[in-house]
C-alpha cells in the first residue's frame, strides 16, 4: 500500500480518483490547491502526488517545482486537460520541472493505476 496525495481543484475528480486508488489498496489525502498540497505533504508525506496542472491559489507547474525542490525524491504524476498541440507543451513544461509522468484527462482508472505502480516501481 502506498501513500498518494491528490491535488486537483475538482473536487468530482479528486473523489473518483481516491475512489479508485484505496480500492487498490493506496492511503489517500485530498488537496484543492497547489498551496494545500504542499501544505498536506508536510504533514503527511506521501510516495506518490497526482497534480493537476491549472488550478487556483498556486498552480500544478508551480506546485510541482516546489515539491521537486524540497522533496527531491517525491515522485509525481502531472495531469491536465489540455487537449491538441498545448497538451505537448504543458506535459514537457511539466517534466521539465520535475513530473515524472504526464496523463492528459480524461483517463480510464486502469491507465492511472498503471501510471501510479509504474512510479511506485521506480522508487
Amino acid at each position: 500500500m502506498a501513500r498518494v496525495l491528490i491535488i486537483d481543484d475538482d473536487v468530482t475528480l479528486r473523489q473518483a480518483l481516491t475512489k479508485h486508488l484505496e480500492h487498490a489498496g493506496h492511503d489517500v489525502r485530498q488537496a484543492a490547491d497547489g498551496d494545500a498540497g504542499v501544505r498536506a505533504y508536510q504533514r503527511h508525506a506521501a510516495d506518490v502526488v497526482i497534480v493537476d496542472i491549472f488550478m487556483p491559489v498556486q498552480g500544478g507547474l508551480q506546485t510541482i517545482g516546489r515539491l521537486r525542490r524540497e522533496w527531491p525524491d517525491v515522485k509525481i504524476l502531472a495531469m491536465s486537460g489540455v487537449k491538441s498541440a498545448g497538451a505537448l507543451d504543458v506535459a514537457g513544461h511539466a517534466t521539465s520541472l520535475g513530473a515524472d509522468r504526464f496523463i492528459t484527462k480524461p483517463f480510464e482508472a486502469a491507465e492511472l493505476l498503471e501510471l501510479v505502480a509504474t512510479l511506485l516501481r521506480s522508487a
